[in-house]
């Protein structure tokens, strides 16, 4: 039996369920988007989730690929908060199209839309990609859509990636010259889950994880055993609304020490990495500029005034402060991104601003230096 197919048996947790945040006492639902290549063990996490015992009742919508659906189909888990052995399954829905990324826009919004008619029944909310998917525009429809705003907020990401397999797949990924799906599943999350960690020499998890964090320094990464975690390190992520957490990691700085240049071979310039850019304390006018930089690699992938060839930003998160006191937060996802004021420390401090994508020369900071140098 395949790891996917292995069903853990139910489970007695000390996990408490994560605190309500404001964005649920205002009745919104959090969705989490569970990614990862095919074989990894997503669908062991979610069954993990739906058996164990975390006072949740969640809405999990699987995702199969191609013609699979009518077998691969499951039920909108229900899961029970009590004791009791009543079945964790009461409502039916299913998919129809196998790509979720290809029709996210119709027929992924249109069964959330279908899911929250039946609201009351769950508190939670996970969707399953296929491991074939990618999950960036699947997290920007989630994220910012007016339709389903009122009703539901995007929580996170969560991406499981294959132990055994996994560094065989980021290296062909690579070798390939091409941002293949697993490469940009590794970018857009907001927590990795390093699965098969009983199977998989220790020498290969440490090596996988330090591939991984020169993709997405950002991401914690968990070791699991058949998809068993903490929950509470992959619900309640808030990863979209809060301050992100951006790591002083070691492998981070590695990677910072090897900038690309034009002397980089094209391949190489491919591969889906992470540019770190220190942000000093902001006037209005470098806050301004900023923001017109963010949207010009964002929306254009270009810098300001010079012409670039493959940049492509797929995840930024980042945190800098103004002159005159304020904090600013930035999240993004491909093309969409959000900036927001909040509280708290960091105020008068440098920032700092994570991207995380293809094409990130040192060309990048360096032309984010001279825009904002222009207006010290």
């Amino acid at each position: 039996m395949s790891d996917d197919e292995d069903i853990p048996i139910l489970i007695e947790s000390t996990t408490s369920a994560p605190e309500a945040t404001d964005n649920r006492i205002l009745g919104k639902v959090p969705l989490t988007i569970v990614t990862g290549f095919l074989g990894a063990g997503k669908s062991t996490l979610l069954n993990y989730i739906l058996t164990e015992k975390h006072g949740f009742r969640i809405a999990v919508i699987m995702n199969e690929f191609g013609d699979t659906a009518d077998i691969e189909a499951r039920t909108i888990g229900v899961s029970s908060g009590d004791n009791s052995n009543s079945a964790l399954s009461e409502e039916f829905l299913e998919v129809a199209n196998g790509c979720l990324c290809c029709s996210v826009k119709d027929v992924g919004a249109a069964s959330i839309e279908k899911l929250m008619k039946k609201r009351g029944k769950f508190d939670y909310i996970l969707l399953e990609t296929t491991g074939l998917a990618d999950p960036g525009p699947i997290a920007s429809i989630f994220w910012n859509n007016e339709d389903l705003s009122e009703d539901i907020r995007l929580d996170g990401v969560v991406c499981v990636v294959d132990g055994v397999f996994g560094l065989k797949q980021i290296d062909h990924d690579k070798e390939s010259g091409q941002s293949k799906e697993f490469l940009r599943q590794l970018a857009c999350s907001d927590i990795i889950l390093l699965n098969k960690a009983d199977i998989t020499p220790p020498t290969t998890l440490e090596q996988i994880e330090s591939s991984i964090h020169l993709i997405n320094p950002t991401a914690p990464i968990e070791r699991t055993v058949c998809g068993a975690i903490d929950l509470n390190k992959i619900l309640g992520l808030d990863a979209y609304s809060t301050l992100p957490t951006i790591f002083e990691d070691t492998s981070l700085h590695a990677h910072q020490d090897h900038v690309h240049d034009e002397n980089c071979k094209t391949d190489h310039l491919n591969d889906i990495s992470s540019l770190l850019i220190p942000i000093p304390v902001l006037s209005n006018p470098q806050l301004e500029v900023l923001d017109e930089w963010i949207r010009s690699i964002l929306w254009d992938k270009q810098l300001v005034g010079e012409q670039i060839e493959g940049l492509e930003v797929l995840r930024c998160k980042g945190v800098y402060s103004t002159k005159d006191g304020r904090t600013i937060v930035l999240q993004g996802v491909q093309e969409l991104y959000d900036t927001k004021e909040v509280s708290g420390s960091g105020a008068g401090e440098d920032g700092k601003i994570v991207l995380i994508g293809r094409g990130l020369s040192e060309r990048v900071r360096a032309n984010l230096n001279s825009v904002l140098g222009k207006y010290e």
